[in-house]
């Protein structure tokens, strides 16, 4: 059984990684460059989930992961010679949120407030709550980033926010992370509901769809639809947290939560199997052999 279920987890990762290696070859990223970053994450998770010594037991990752204990010790050096290298990240979104839910930024009614950009003694200002909901962000680079994402304009000297949702110039650095982000929280959920031991005990996991599929007229009205009401959805889930943040227990460790709504499309041609392809360009396994 247990090898079934190996099988069947292949199977799974084949079908879950073929848009991914579309996106991969586009950019350059080589099999023997996902390889390296693979063995990474082999070992990290036998380190954050496994290994419960007081050091660090490379027989037992290696063991672990089917690689080499000459593996394993290059991909630790490799850890500990980058370090936390990591760029921080963008938080945009997160200081649009501050800007619509704190009401020390926003209105009674959720309006945010225009805001100068710089003022003296304890007035509110944009960068006030840069400061606030944006980490270590510079402020003059997230104005500049927030209005190439047309959510914010400038009006007589003051800083006006025009729509909450902001969205990442195409392949730049914060949506590539953003992506690996949004990937390993559906993937997170995923795979704790696969491993659950309760109907429910699992989180949140639904799925929607047109049981005789759409025509390309009809998946337009649907984009259009979705993206209004989502927006509107998610807006009420922001409000929602914002509401509830008093509920949460200073001397309680807290763990970050939401929800990620996408819309898919996918045709026939994007789930045929290697083989079909293959035969599909008449290629056989009879044809290999003769």
């Amino acid at each position: 059984m247990k090898g079934d279920s190996k099988q069947h987890l292949l199977d799974a990762v084949s079908v879950l990684m073929k848009p991914l290696a579309k996106l991969l070859i586009d950019n350059g990223v080589t099999h023997s460059d996902l390889s390296e970053v693979l063995k990474d994450v082999y070992v990290d998770s036998v380190v954050r989930h496994y290994d419960s010594g007081a050091k660090v037991n490379r027989s037992q990752i290696a063991v672990m992961t089917g690689l080499t204990r000459k593996e394993v010790k290059r991909v630790i050096d490799r850890a500990l010679e980058e370090g936390d290298s990591r760029r921080s990240k963008s938080r945009p979104e997160r200081v649009l949120s501050g800007w619509f839910n704190d009401p020390n930024f926003a209105g009674p009614y959720g309006v945010p407030l225009e805001l100068p950009y710089e003022a003296l003694s304890d007035e509110k200002s944009f960068v006030q709550l840069v400061r606030t909901y944006g980490a270590d962000m510079s402020p003059k680079a997230t104005l500049e980033e927030l209005k190439r994402g047309g959510c914010v304009i400038e009006v007589d000297g003051s800083i006006k926010a025009v729509r909450r949702d902001f969205h990442f110039a195409v392949l730049s650095a914060e949506l590539i992370e953003r992506f690996g982000e949004v990937i390993h929280k559906v993937l997170s959920t995923a795979t704790f509901n696969l491993q659950k031991t309760e109907p429910e005990d699992g989180f949140f996991d639904r799925l929607v769809y047109a049981e005789n599929g759409c025509t390309p007229e009809v998946i337009d009205r649907f984009n259009v639809y979705l993206k209004e009401y989502g927006q509107y959805f998610l807006e009420d889930i922001d409000r929602w947290f914002a509401s509830n943040e008093s509920k949460n227990r200073r001397d309680e460790q807290r763990k970050e939560t939401g929800l990620y709504m996408v819309h898919y499309i996918e045709g026939p041609q994007e789930t045929t199997s290697l083989a079909e392809l293959l035969a599909e360009k008449g290629l056989t396994a009879e044809s290999q052999n003769s």
